[in-house]
């Protein structure tokens, strides 16, 4: 074990999903994904529909399907904060894909652009999940 490790918290509006040590975490910044590793330069960036991967202290990979959100990394500190994360193991991608299709067809019925684009939304957030579970 290295004693050069993140302390990595996730948290959502309803709990915090991960609270560990870990050796490294790939994040999907708004900008393009990056990875935190030890002594990584300070920094605060919204993060977009992806995945989070964290590397940790037994070399085990934890994977997340996240909407988007913020991360802070500052002293070896990383605060991620989203509105959802879901871990890989416990989607259910056959669910996913059926309300991808319900929306689909709902999309192709909605005149309103707004709701055009909510939906589109709610698409790509459910195709992230199901890229992600077939990992």
């Amino acid at each position: 074990m290295s004693e050069h490790l993140l302390e990595i918290d996730i948290v959502t509006p309803q709990r915090v999903i991960y609270s560990g040590k870990a050796e490294s975490v790939s994040i999907p910044g708004s900008k393009g994904p990056f990875q935190v590793l030890f002594n990584h330069a300070p920094i605060v960036s919204s993060l977009d529909i992806g995945v989070i991967k964290i590397l940790n202290e037994d070399h085990d990979e934890i994977i997340y399907a996240t909407d988007g959100g913020f991360v802070e990394v500052l002293k070896n500190r990383v605060s991620v904060v989203v509105e959802t994360a879901e871990e890989a193991s416990t989607i259910d991608p056959s669910t996913a894909k059926t309300k991808i299709e319900s929306l689909r067809v709902t999309l192709d019925a909605t005149q309103n652009y707004t709701q055009r684009d909510e939906l589109k939304k709610d698409i790509a957030k459910l195709e992230n999940r199901v890229r992600i579970a077939a990992r």
